[in-house]
């Protein structure tokens, strides 16, 4: 998870990333989710397949994220 926490704050904050950290986090981010998909929380699952990176990175850090519309 710290993996997938990292990733997620570099691609929440690009300002603060440099040179090819975003595009790195995306691919590494994408890598760690397939190759561990069946280890990942349903609910984490869920925000990042729907690319809710910034809900993702609240429920890792243990907070509720607000609710939204997700697929339509």
């Amino acid at each position: 998870m710290e993996e997938i926490e990292n990733c997620l704050k570099v691609i929440t904050n690009p300002a603060d990333a440099g040179p090819g950290d975003l595009s790195g986090a995306l691919q590494k981010l994408d890598q760690v989710v397939k190759q561990s998909q069946d280890d990942i929380h349903p609910r984490l699952r869920h925000f990042l397949e729907n690319r809710s990176y910034q809900k993702a990175l609240v429920w890792l850090e243990g907070d509720t994220p607000e609710k939204g519309v997700c697929g339509g």
